[in-house]
């Protein structure tokens, strides 16, 4: 079946448009350990619930790790990002839940008696490639 051209030029408009995101990753320090990422686009479930999220492991690589995620679809976006020190596969926390491994969020935003907000880290991602530089402490 053949699609008229006038149809196609009214919906080509409102097609999901999708780029890639390069995450530029300051880990001095923790070569060798795994970095588990974790891309939200849904604010209530940011920073803790990855449920949802895009979710990339990387290793490590001297001082900076570059981690590419194609075909993320154009839309606003956080980062969250934590090491994996003693290789057990998750994020451990202290008794009142603070992170006992090194943790990061996009654009390096801090937060204020807990974790960091969406609106403090968010970011555009759009059809062509995106770049976030984080550095984990």
């Amino acid at each position: 079946m053949r699609i008229p051209p006038l149809i196609f030029a009214l919906v080509l408009p409102f097609a999901a448009q999708a780029g890639e995101l390069k995450l530029l990753i300051n880990n001095s320090g923790l070569t060798g350990k795994t970095l588990f990422v974790a891309v939200h686009a849904v604010a209530a479930d940011f920073p803790m619930n990855d449920e949802k999220a895009i979710k990339r492991a990387a290793i490590a690589t001297g001082d900076k790790t570059e981690l590419s995620i194609p075909n993320v679809t154009s839309g606003e976006y956080a980062v969250a990002v934590f090491a994996d020190v003693n290789g057990n596969g998750k994020l451990d926390s202290n008794f009142i839940g603070m992170p006992k491994e090194p943790v990061a969020v996009s654009r390096d935003a801090k937060g204020r008696f807990g974790p960091p907000k969406f609106a403090d880290a968010a970011f555009l991602v759009g059809d062509g490639v995106t770049t976030q530089t984080i550095t984990i402490k």
